[in-house]
């Protein structure tokens, strides 16, 4: 059994959103809980058989989702610490399939592509930069968008900042800011705005912030 002290609980973040903030070495990564009209959806899956088995599935159950009740685990980018858990929930989760945005070696895999909306409430939008297929989530009754990596801000951590393809991801930024938007939710505790940008307001000034850290000859 995990020590107590290690335990995790869902922190709702909207209405019928959650979010599951999981150990990853001296930082902390997300997984994104969505109570959709279909089931339940997960997105990304944390790093370890441990997190899944020992952290995520205990939290869901505390939460009284049971493993039948998730039919979608949709991750974001294909980094370990969002996708690396995902073979270890699959084995628990027997309604649940499998999207993402890129080619994944896992057979049950089925791919993601923008504009498409999954489970009836989660819209998929394209936001490279990151990575070269990075997604986040629009979801649309609350217009949140589940950002995971894709807005780096200024780094995070000992990993800073983790933008691979900053000409894409100057176009992912302004492409949000054409977007209703009321809140951004990111995958972990970006510098020097953290996670969550709550508001309209505090949206523009994420995704300005993000834009900040580009070098002006980007």
């Amino acid at each position: 059994m995990p020590d107590p002290e290690e335990l995790i609980t869902m922190e709702q973040i909207a209405q019928g959103l959650f979010r599951l903030l999981v150990p990853f070495e001296e930082l902390t990564t997300t997984v994104y809980v969505a109570l959709c009209p279909t089931g339940v959806a997960l997105i990304d899956a944390a790093t370890t058989r441990y997190d899944a088995e020992q952290l995520i599935l205990p939290a869901l159950r505390e939460s009284g989702i049971a493993p039948t009740d998730v039919r979608y685990l949709l991750l974001t980018h294909d980094h370990g610490d969002h996708a690396g858990g995902a073979p270890y929930l699959l084995e628990h989760l027997p309604h649940a399939t499998l999207r993402c945005p890129f080619d994944s070696p896992l057979s049950a895999a089925a791919p993601l592509f923008d504009g498409e909306v999954v489970a009836e409430r989660l819209q998929t939008v394209h936001l490279p930069g990151h990575t070269a297929h990075s997604v986040g989530f629009l979801d649309l009754p609350t217009r949140t968008l589940l950002s995971g990596d894709c807005l780096q801000l200024g780094g995070v951590g000992k990993y800073r900042s983790g933008i691979t393809r900053p000409d894409d991801y100057r176009i992912s930024v302004h492409r949000l800011m054409d977007m209703e938007l009321s809140r951004i939710v990111a995958a972990h505790e970006y510098d020097p705005l953290g996670s969550i940008a709550e508001g309209t307001d505090a949206v523009r000034n994420y995704l300005t912030t993000c834009l900040s850290f580009l070098p002006d000859q980007i």
